[in-house]
């Protein structure tokens, strides 16, 4: 957007591609080359303008629309043990009949709140993301476009800030079979259940999805969205620099002026620096000692966060397999009795050839699981000792397997090829404070804003700051910053190309 805007861009990228956990990997194999996602699978609101997801719009705007394949459910949720999982299907009203197999209560709940549910996303579509800016300019944006909008959010002011639960009090919904798919949406979501996830994104993604009637995927994989946006901001006359990773932001005068690349590669310097890195690797290593207050950083440094994961990608044989009726997408709850937060209780499962062929050798599938995992001990046990490494990774995961049982119940005999990350892994690749899915701040407080106080100049962006974790999030929060780097007249001139698109 910054490019798009006609600053000048340099992106400095640590990595030999773009795209941090949104990035892909291929192994070649005897019956051919299986492709890998390494990060996230699911998607919805990649083509179509929408309140959830910014990047449609981004994109139609930067001319780099993504192919996509639609389809529907979203996945299936195995949730009880020995019994057809529930399909998670967008249109809500399809979606009630799913909930009925398991509670009619519940369904008859959901179906009393779907009208609540779309008159509520109907006003949350009225400010699309991409109008946001992190200024007080925000509010002429929205006095002078948005007020009617806003006016719709009236009956809904008092929930939109607090934690999920207050919704599903709000909309009725009590049924306990109801509350536990609330909070295991939320996880998928957030990472935290419904009692930490904000109302407002809850609501975003439930009327989204019910909106726009499909998920997608992107052809070619996730790395296609980092690709496209990488064009563009090429196209607009911006720089990426792959390989070049930054040793520390270069603070003058209480003011950031730059970036000191690592391996004696020089200075970059700049006026304005946005860091993508995480808070903790942002205060904790890429500020310079006193660059701001004991006191703030303490402050950012405490930020909580979630598990780790470990990954397991393997290349398995699919003869006789037919996914038509479950999709490629399952999130398997291995002990309802259990915490959903409780580490390896959730498994998702990810088989993305299901959507693009090509992404596997034919008559095969590339299957992606993961599960949340704590980072303490791998990364010693790494540096130590290798063959003890390997066998906690085995061992670690074992649980994932088991959840691919419940999909593949032959799953063990038909691997072809097999890949196990741990969070040391996770951590490496991403360079990431202890391999962390994100910060778990839990509603009602809010995500900070992008700007670094006390710093002149720097900007972070990224899924710890608001509005929070997850694609279009971390999205959302790189264009809320670009608007506030601009001027009024120019952020409206490109939201009225936005909205001509729609």
């Amino acid at each position: 957007m910054l490019a798009y805007y006609g600053k000048k861009v340099i992106v400095v990228e640590s990595h030999y591609a773009v795209g941090g956990a949104a990035h892909g990997f291929s192994r070649k194999h005897e019956r051919g080359e299986f492709k890998f996602d390494t990060g996230p699978s699911f998607f919805a609101g990649l083509t179509k303008p929408n309140a959830l997801n910014p990047l449609a719009a981004v994109l139609r705007l930067l001319g780099e629309e993504l192919e996509t394949v639609k389809y529907d459910p979203l996945g299936t949720f195995h949730i009880e043990p020995n019994v057809p999982g529930l399909r998670r299907h967008a249109n809500l009203g399809t979606l009630v009949s799913e909930v009925r197999r398991f509670s009619p209560t519940g369904a008859d709940e959901l179906e009393r709140a779907v009208p609540k549910i779309r008159s509520l996303y109907e006003s949350l579509s009225g400010l699309p993301t991409t109008a946001l800016r992190a200024d007080w300019k925000v509010a002429l944006v929205i006095g002078s476009r948005y007020m009617k909008a806003m006016a719709g959010l009236g009956p809904y002011s008092g929930v939109l800030p607090q934690p999920t639960v207050k919704l599903l009090d709000f909309l009725d919904i009590n049924d306990p079979w109801m509350r536990y798919l609330a909070d295991l949406e939320c996880f998928l979501l957030s990472g935290v259940d419904a009692s930490g996830t904000v109302s407002a994104e809850f609501a975003a993604v439930f009327g989204a999805s019910d909106s726009l009637g499909v998920s997608e995927f992107p052809r070619g994989g996730a790395e296609e969205i980092a690709k496209a946006l990488e064009r563009a901001l090429v196209k607009n006359g911006g720089q990426v620099r792959l390989k070049s990773h930054v040793e520390n932001i270069i603070i003058e005068d209480g003011a950031a002026v730059g970036v000191r690349l690592a391996n004696g590669k020089g200075d970059i310097r700049a006026p304005i620096v946005l860091s993508n890195a995480s808070v903790w690797d942002t205060y904790g290593k890429l500020l310079p000692p006193g660059a701001v207050p004991e006191a703030q950083k303490r402050d950012a440094m405490a930020t909580p966060y979630s598990e780790s994961f470990m990954h397991l990608h393997i290349g398995i044989d699919g003869e006789g397999l037919d996914f038509s009726h479950t999709g490629g997408h399952h999130v398997v709850v291995l002990d309802k009795s259990r915490p959903i937060s409780e580490p390896g209780n959730v498994c998702m499962i990810s088989i993305a050839s299901v959507w693009e062929p090509n992404m596997a050798p034919a008559g095969c599938h590339s299957v992606h699981a993961y599960t949340m995992e704590p980072f303490e001990g791998w990364e010693e046990l790494k540096a130590t000792d290798k063959a003890a490494y390997e066998a906690r990774k085995k061992e670690a995961s074992e649980k994932l397997y088991v959840a691919l049982e419940r999909v593949v119940p032959d799953i063990r005999a038909r691997v072809l090829l097999e890949l196990i990350a741990s969070p040391a892994t996770h951590k490496s690749w991403l360079r990431r404070h202890k391999g962390t899915y994100g910060a778990a701040i839990r509603a009602p407080a809010m995500f900070p804003g992008p700007q670094v106080n006390s710093i002149k100049g720097l900007y972070r962006v990224g899924d710890s700051v608001a509005p929070g974790v997850g694609v279009p999030a971390a999205a959302a929060s790189g264009v809320i910053a670009a608007n506030a780097l601009v001027s009024f007249t120019e952020h409206m001139r490109a939201q009225d190309a936005m909205d001509a698109a729609i």
